[in-house]
């Protein structure tokens, strides 16, 4: 005769059986999965700022300024009309070519409270740079360079993180645009 296991017995063989097989399915899942991940630092998600700025200009009376007639490898990743305290704020971000961030703040604030809101420096220097024939307040240490202007009662400050190049063709680019 031959000894037959008690079913008892073959039940769990069969649930550990079971188990290894599911366990071996979820691994091989989860190391696709983990190999084939985007890394959402990476992905740049552009936005189209110059459609925005038109909606905008229905509700707010600041200028829209955005760069117009930036080459392609300049992507826009952030536009938007918001308020800050009591005041209205015009923001459009970029990435440059170098893969750096730009960016112009337009608001009727006082250009030393925008430079406090959106720029943390630390042992920075002051000077002025002459671009399109208007004289801008350059501030900058080791990572962050600002361009600030007041004029008209409107105070525009471009930030950024890439070279003095980029953000002086970034501000030389910039204007309000139409329909």
């Amino acid at each position: 005769m031959s000894s037959k296991k008690p079913r008892s017995l073959q039940s769990v063989s069969d649930m550990v059986r079971s188990m290894a097989a599911v366990g071996l399915l979820v691994a091989l899942l989860a190391t696709f999965v983990w190999i084939t991940r985007v890394d959402s630092e990476k992905v740049i998600r552009e936005v189209d700022w110059n459609a925005i700025a038109i909606g905008a200009q229905t509700r707010s009376e600041l200028p829209t300024f955005g760069p117009i007639g930036l080459a392609n490898d300049w992507v826009a990743t952030s536009a938007r009309l918001e308020k800050v305290g009591e005041s209205e704020v015009w923001r459009v971000g970029m990435v440059t070519p170098k893969q750096q961030y730009v960016s112009v703040i337009v608001s009727t604030a006082d250009i030393k409270k925008l430079i406090k809101t959106y720029v943390k420096f630390f042992d920075e220097k002051e000077s002025t740079k002459e671009v399109n024939g208007k004289t801008y307040t350059a501030i900058e240490d080791e990572t962050n360079k600002v361009l600030a202007i007041s004029e008209n009662g409107i105070s525009i400050l471009i930030y950024g993180t890439s070279d003095w190049d980029e953000i002086i063709e970034f501000t030389e680019k910039l204007a309000v645009p139409t329909n």
